[in-house]
């Protein structure tokens, strides 16, 4: 009986131990954790019971003491690691310590379920050890984390067919994403992609933007390097709908959100101009973007009437020349106090832009708000053929002092009709950048570019949403040491730290052998 007793003490310690740190570290564990912790507990008092009537001894009463207050320490470090779980599992909180941010959602991301309007649900078709599910289910979490419209499941096609026939899944590693009955497949596992299936399947119906042809304006179904391709597909994969407009019609389809004028070659027509005058007096939204060396008088007019002046000029800026190779590309990275460049951080490279000006000088409570200017080493070179030769030489009295301002936004508001005088009044909307090869698929994807022409078309879309720094491809970041810092790091935690607990034992033995 007395083998027994010793026996359950420990016991009930470490059963106590145990259950308290699997309930309390291990949350899917659950309530079964709380067995062991009870048995424990149970133990650890039949114990102290057991030692307190047992023999009177000094020798006896002293093991009791040390029996009891480690029981009591036991019992107290259960009852904070049960305590811990119950914060943890009401109040969770993350973070990302990495310097790219690359386990972090982006802005953009944030901001869209922020705003979900109803449930999301993804079903995923994954084998158990197939390649990605791990990196996709962390990137689930951390979407579920963010909003608890999102909810998701995987399952191994294999083990349920059954499901994977009511999906009609014909591939591994597919991804179903529901939504108020709607339903979008993805096999990438990209957060871009992600969130791209969240808009499409909790949008109802897609804002179309139409892109103006017929005067040499470049095209969104040109792949080449000097075509909108890439622009297209980006902005149909943030759930818009994007049509060509050929000219010389009568009226813009009243379904527009936004009119795309991409780097016109000719000018347009009068009655084309009136007819998008018409549109925005009705509360449209157009982007405008022009080229340097282009006659366009009947555009400028337009813009002009908006505060924006298109200037007959280049911007040369020496920086761009160590940044993009030659001195026509103008850097950007400064923004206008604007909802369009909130919390915009990355530079943008505008191949040969047209320097503009805002008439109101800028001010955002007539409207004008200027959206990016290069830097104070640039300036606008009015000389064109002198830039067509190749020579540049900032004269000051005529060429145009930098910071050189590239991208203009305005906007009026449009007073409601009589018919519905309490209707919220709209605002028509103008953005004019100072150059189209930005856009372009040769510079669609450089730095900033992409995020800065989606952007501006959100804003005039009046999708606040869509408004932000969009997820970027994660970034590996290899630890590269020489051969000497690896034989450090195996000498050292392999060997050194190992070798010195010994030699710290190795002394605390012979000290105790010659105080003996």
């Amino acid at each position: 009986m007395q083998r027994i007793m010793k026996i359950i003490g420990p016991a009930g310690l470490v059963l106590t131990l145990v259950g308290a740190v699997t309930y309390g570290i291990l949350s899917s564990s659950g309530p079964l954790a709380l067995l062991p912790l009870a048995a424990g507990l149970a133990l650890v008092a039949i114990s102290v019971v057991s030692s307190l009537r047992g023999d009177r001894t000094e020798g006896s009463r002293r093991s009791a003491r040390l029996g009891i207050n480690a029981a009591v320490s036991i019992i107290a470090l259960a009852a904070i690691l049960v305590f811990l779980q119950t914060i943890v599992s009401r109040h969770s909180g993350r973070w990302d310590t990495t310097a790219n941010k690359r386990f972090s959602l982006s802005p953009q991301t944030a901001k869209i379920l922020d705003a979900l309007p109803r449930n999301v649900s993804f079903t995923c078709f994954f084998k158990d050890a197939a390649p990605g599910r791990k990196e996709l289910e962390d990137l689930l979490k951390s979407y579920a984390a963010e909003s608890p419209r999102i909810s998701y499941a995987f399952i191994d096609p294999d083990a349920d067919p059954s499901a994977a026939r009511r999906y009609k899944i014909t591939q591994y590693n597919t991804i179903v994403v529901e939504s108020g009955g709607n339903e979008e497949k993805l096999v990438a596992t990209t957060e871009e992609a992600v969130t791209n299936a969240i808009l499409k399947v909790t949008r109802d119906r897609k804002k179309i933007i139409y892109v103006l042809a017929g005067h040499g304006e470049k095209s969104i179904e040109d792949a080449e390097p000097a075509g909108l391709a890439q622009l297209r597909a980006a902005v149909e994969a943030e759930s818009y709908e994007i049509r060509p407009l050929l000219a010389l019609r009568d009226t813009i389809p009243g379904d527009c959100a936004v009119l795309l004028v991409a780097g016109p070659e000719k000018d347009l027509f009068p009655e084309e101009i009136r007819m998008i005058e018409r549109y925005l007096a009705a509360g449209g939204a157009v982007l405008v973007l022009v080229d340097p060396m282009t006659e366009i008088p009947g555009l400028a007019g337009l813009l002009a009437s908006y505060g924006i002046e298109t200037t007959n000029s280049v911007v040369v800026d020496r920086f761009g020349k160590l940044l993009a190779g030659n001195y026509l590309t103008p850097v950007v990275n400064a923004y206008g106090n604007h909802p369009i460049a909130a919390n915009f951080r990355h530079a943008s490279f505008f191949p040969q832009a047209r320097a503009l000006r805002s008439t109101s000088g800028g001010d955002p409570a007539a409207g004008v708000t200027v959206l990016a200017s290069t830097g104070a080493s640039a300036y606008g070179e009015t000389d064109l053929e002198g830039v067509l030769k190749g020579r540049t030489q900032f004269d000051g009295e005529r060429d145009i002092a930098g910071p050189v301002d590239v991208a203009i936004v305005a906007s009026r508001e449009i007073p409601p009709v009589l018919a519905a005088a309490d209707a919220k009044p709209r605002r028509s909307k103008i953005a004019a950048f100072g150059d189209s090869d930005f856009a372009s698929n040769a510079y669609f994807a450089l730095s900033g570019n992409k995020d800065l022409i989606l952007n501006t078309i959100g804003w005039l879309a009046e999708e606040e949403d869509l408004i932000a720094v969009r997820a970027r491809d994660p970034v590996s970041q290899p630890v590269i040491i020489s051969v000497g810092q690896g034989k450090l790091v195996f000498w050292l935690p392999v060997v050194g730290l190992p070798a010195a607990v010994l030699l710290a034992g190795a002394l605390v033995v012979a000290y105790r052998r010659r105080s003996d």
